[in-house]
């Protein structure tokens, strides 16, 4: 009993020069083959992003499919080198750390060639995060910058749509975001006035660039812990002000849905 550890080497031990030549290049492909697959990744998303951006600020694009399709592609991608990275660490690098304890190999070496390799694999797995932190910031759309497309195409279209019956002018006095039919003000036509798929965008993106211009508002509610009510209803009437001032067309339904949400936040507190 008392000599169950007697075949273990003691911390000072030396390492017997073939262990110190196994252990040197085990530690050396594993880091060569993480710097491998890093390089890959960083490849992969050097090309993607800006694709990933040029797509979003398309006004064509802005909505569509293909934009979440590409990114998930490229996620599944860098997916597949992590578990690459895991199953090669699980096949390789943790077998032979144990080798090294049964063979009573000097204890602090070995643990040294563990954590070493543990260390460089963490390091690769942050790696990975930060290329897929910005691959998903290129596909966040900008609602600020696009608003204001939508309001410099609006000064360029109002004075441009004409009557189809007479040809008379009919001034657009605000963004449509749908389809409208607008009165000719001299021959009293009903004309159908089809906005761009920019206008249309309008109202996907109020309700976005209505908090993010009030989060400032939300975020002193959190660092109070909710201890204040009267800082959410704050946030929530200046949200929904903000919100109808970029769709007056929506005011009334957002009104109905505002106080649903005040009430709701009511028989919480």
């Amino acid at each position: 009993m008392f000599g169950l550890f007697s075949n273990k080497k003691e911390a000072g031990d030396p390492v017997s020069p073939e262990w110190a030549q196994q252990i040197h290049e085990t530690q050396d492909r594993w880091f060569t083959f993480l710097q491998k697959l890093e390089e890959r990744v960083e490849a992969l998303c050097l090309a993607a992003i800006p694709e990933l951006k040029a797509m979003r600020s398309s006004t064509d694009s802005i909505y569509e499919a293909n934009i979440g399709q590409v990114w998930s592609g490229i996620r599944g991608q860098i997916n597949q080198v992590q578990e690459k990275a895991r199953e090669t660490e699980e096949q390789k690098i943790r077998p032979f750390y144990r080798q090294l304890k049964n063979a009573g190999v000097n204890y602090a070496v070995a643990l040294q060639f563990i954590e070493t390799c543990s260390e460089r694999y963490r390091r690769f797995e942050d790696s990975c995060h930060s290329w897929q932190d910005q691959l998903e910031a290129a596909t966040k759309q900008d609602h600020e910058a696009l608003y204001q497309k939508i309001l410099e195409e609006h000064e360029q279209v109002k004075n441009q749509f004409s009557c189809q019956q007479c040809g008379a002018p009919i001034y657009l006095e605000k963004i449509y975001f749908t389809t409208s039919y607008l009165q000719c003000p001299a021959c009293r036509t009903q004309n159908t006035y089809e906005p761009s798929t920019l206008a249309k965008s309008l109202n996907w993106i109020a309700r976005d660039l209505a908090e993010e211009r009030t989060a400032h508002l939300l975020d002193a509610y959190r660092k109070d812990a909710g201890q204040d009510a009267d800082l959410y209803r704050h946030y929530l009437r200046s949200m929904f002000d903000e919100w109808n001032r970029i769709v007056p067309d929506m005011a009334a339904s957002n009104e109905k849905f505002y106080q649903r949400q005040l009430d709701d936040f009511n028989r919480s507190v």
